[in-house]
């Protein structure tokens, strides 16, 4: 009987319970063939594959699927950087795409070929790093500012003047989400710097600028940022809208910034690994990810806005009109800024560079 199996790989974590799955295959989409052909491994974000999404697949294929979690864009890339073909399907982030395809690290699928590549909501097809639909299909798009539990801190919110200079009223209960593309971007956009500058003096700026709050404040993994909120463990925490949204729902006094200097605007892509042992069974959960329900399913469950057309239909009410995903118009938010120097991968060395400093 097949199963889904979400683990954690080397040092990178958080872990789920085994499911159990069906047992409809639908052969046609596999032509029966070897054994890795009953079998699909996917990389993917820490809490962020809904275990039911994974199980629906699961039954209408007869594939047993493996899912492993990681918690940094780095790591999201990193086995395919190395040359191992152990995943069939990945979830990078939009910035890596260009560098994977230019390192021949994905499978070239013809996405705009899938059954229903055609649900993707038009803005979101033929974007600057997959111009021809070759490689990746959206998957989520979501916003990076901070969470601020109202019942310790009451005052204005509307600035990330409340990172970046925090009153005393937050000192020793803030914590920032380990990720170099969202903290360097977030402080460039403090200082009114282009964020996708690899200057050396904007760089050094940003490196005065975060390096004495790191020194004095906890770099929270993604997988543990929503429970530490919920837990009371901190009073502000910079992180990802869909992780905010988790956590409110278990503890009501948190809010969500919409600072007026601009939440970052990020998107993941799904996509299938270069030399993938299935490569027809990748192939079969894109299509399967662009259904609206599938879709609606996994906004449900993570917290994120979809790029799929009639997937309203099926999302939780009090989503579509979360605060952490509908943001006033004081907000401002940039939603297709795409270096395309590298700026984004250099950004997630500097960050690395400064915890080695801080001594993180």
């Amino acid at each position: 009987m097949p199963r889904v199996r979400i683990s954690s790989v080397i040092s990178w974590k958080s872990r789920r319970n085994s499911l159990i799955g069906g047992v409809l295959g639908l052969a046609a989409l596999l032509w029966a063939v070897p054994a890795w052909a009953n079998q699909l491994r996917i990389l993917t974000w820490a809490n962020y594959l809904s275990p039911q999404v994974v199980a629906r697949f699961q039954q209408e294929t007869g594939i047993s699927v493996t899912v492993d979690t990681v918690t940094s864009y780095t790591a999201m890339i990193a086995p395919l950087l190395a040359g191992n073909q152990v995943y069939d399907v990945v979830f990078p982030a939009d910035f890596q795409v260009t560098e994977l395809v230019a390192q021949g690290l994905l499978e070239r699928v013809g996405v705009d070929r899938l059954a229903n590549f055609w649900n993707v909501d038009d803005v979101w097809r033929a974007r600057a790093f997959d111009p021809r639909n070759e490689y990746t299909i959206p998957h989520v798009w979501g916003t990076t500012a901070f969470a601020v539990d109202t019942a310790v801190y009451g005052g204005n919110m509307d600035s990330l003047r409340l990172v970046f200079q925090p009153p005393p009223s937050l000192a020793g209960r803030m914590a920032v989400v380990d990720s170099g593309f969202d903290m360097v971007q977030l402080a460039l956009v403090w200082l009114k710097l282009p964020r996708c500058s690899t200057q050396a003096d904007n760089i050094d700026k940003v490196r005065d600028l975060l390096l004495p709050i790191l020194r004095r404040v906890a770099v929270v993994g993604s997988d543990r940022i929503v429970q530490d909120m919920i837990d009371g463990r901190y009073a502000l925490a910079v992180m990802w809208n869909g992780d905010a949204l988790m956590a409110r729902k278990r503890r009501p006094s948190l809010r969500y910034a919409n600072p007026v200097e601009g939440s970052l605007v990020w998107s993941d892509v799904i996509a299938v690994a270069k030399g993938a042992p299935n490569r027809a069974g990748g192939q079969a959960f894109l299509s399967f990810m662009m259904r609206p329900e599938i879709a609606a399913q996994q906004s449900n469950f993570n917290g994120y806005a979809n790029m799929i057309r009639g997937a309203e239909a099926f999302m939780d009410p009090g989503l579509l009109n979360a605060p952490e995903i509908i943001t006033p118009p004081s907000s401002a938010l940039d939603f297709f800024t795409h270096c395309g120097n590298g700026a984004e991968t250099q950004q997630e060395a500097i960050w690395g560079a400064l915890l080695r400093e801080a001594g993180k």
